[in-house]
């Protein structure tokens, strides 16, 4: 899954090639994410910021979808943002694109967008309060964020049960068992978790409100909230 890790051009083409036949529901999560994006952005002109872009498949259903919307895609592993500018260029969409090959944090945060997307990137931040407070200095009051993730306790019987079913998923899709073993090494070092109650609490903080569900298969959650007033990033 796609996060803050330095991708090599192997590790990108692979990660587009068996991305969804590692995560329940891959092309349904990015499907209903438009759809929510729809319901809540209305204005003609929409800017929204994608954080964590690399491979490039949220940005290729928004803009397959809404042609007035206008995309920032931010990414820091070249492998991967070149992905994603490959596909874009593939459609003749460019200019609708605007790239920034970094962490999010040295994005100027003068513009303030419309809109924000994050999708299978925070399990892999550890200091997950201020990557959203990051987000939210971007956005105008309203604007929705739409995030997806790894979540559970990882000390949870649910979320043991959870992880065979992936095992169980992974190989029904053709996978090797190494491919699944791999995964769960990397828990609680590369990839970290994210309970439910500690992600509702990190978005209260930064500024977020009107938190609710819209995916899950498994352990993979998406959450949709709205950005409350601005006045909360100078707490």
């Amino acid at each position: 899954m796609k996060g803050k890790q330095h991708w090599h051009d192997p590790v990108a083409e692979s990660y587009r090639a068996t991305i969804s036949h590692k995560v329940p529901g891959y092309y349904l999560l990015h499907e209903l994410t438009v759809d929510v994006l729809e319901t809540e952005v209305k204005e003609a002109d929409s800017r929204i910021l994608t954080v964590g872009a690399g491979g490039g498949e949220e940005i290729i259903n928004m803009l397959q979808r809404k042609e007035d919307w206008l995309i920032t895609g931010v990414d820091p592993s070249a492998s991967m943002l070149d992905m994603a500018r490959r596909r874009v260029a593939q459609l003749r969409m460019e200019a609708r694109v605007t790239w920034y090959e970094t962490a999010l944090n040295k994005v100027s945060p003068e513009a303030v967008y419309d809109a924000a997307v994050s999708l299978l990137v925070i399990h892999f931040v550890e200091n997950r309060l201020p990557f959203l407070q990051e987000i939210a200095r971007r956005l105008r009051p309203g604007a929705p964020l739409v995030l997806a993730f790894i979540q559970g306790d990882m000390k949870s019987r649910a979320f043991q049960q959870e992880l065979h079913m992936l095992s169980l998923f992974m190989q029904r899709q053709g996978l090797e068992k190494e491919v699944f073993s791999s995964f769960k090494d990397r828990l609680g070092r590369a990839t970290h978790p994210v309970p439910e109650e500690e992600i509702r609490g990190h978005l209260i903080e930064a500024g977020f409100k009107d938190i609710r569900p819209y995916f899950q298969a498994g352990m993979i959650k998406g959450l949709v909230c709205k950005r409350g007033r601005r006045e909360a990033d100078e707490r």
